[in-house]
């Protein structure tokens, strides 16, 4: 589980700062866990908003096949960060993974 904030700015937009969560959320847990990580990243000051990001392919080749299907997880992660508010659970991970596969 790691936290990672951005910050962006745009010529027609403030500056947001985007803490990024990335977890392998199998499964996400929740007050006591991935959710209340998520809850209190969202309430610190200058955080605009938590994107969860689950792990698309584990970096460990040992974990790889042993956890639930990418779309399960995501699943699970709409699930427990389900009305949270600035807390959204992103397939970013996915989308680079298979941009990086393809060459782009």
């Amino acid at each position: 589980t790691s936290c990672i904030l951005l910050s962006a700015m745009t010529s027609l937009r403030p500056r947001r700062r985007v803490c990024l969560f990335g977890t392998s959320a199998d499964p996400p847990t929740g007050e006591g866990g991935h959710r209340g990580i998520a809850s209190h990243l969202a309430g610190v000051d200058g955080v605009d908003e938590v994107r969860v990001l689950p792990v698309y392919r584990h970096m460990y080749a040992s974990k790889r096949g042993k956890q639930a299907s990418f779309d399960d997880r995501m699943a699970m992660c709409r699930l427990a960060f389900n009305g949270l508010p600035n807390v959204t659970v992103s397939d970013l991970e996915r989308t680079c993974f298979e941009r990086a596969a393809a060459g782009l």
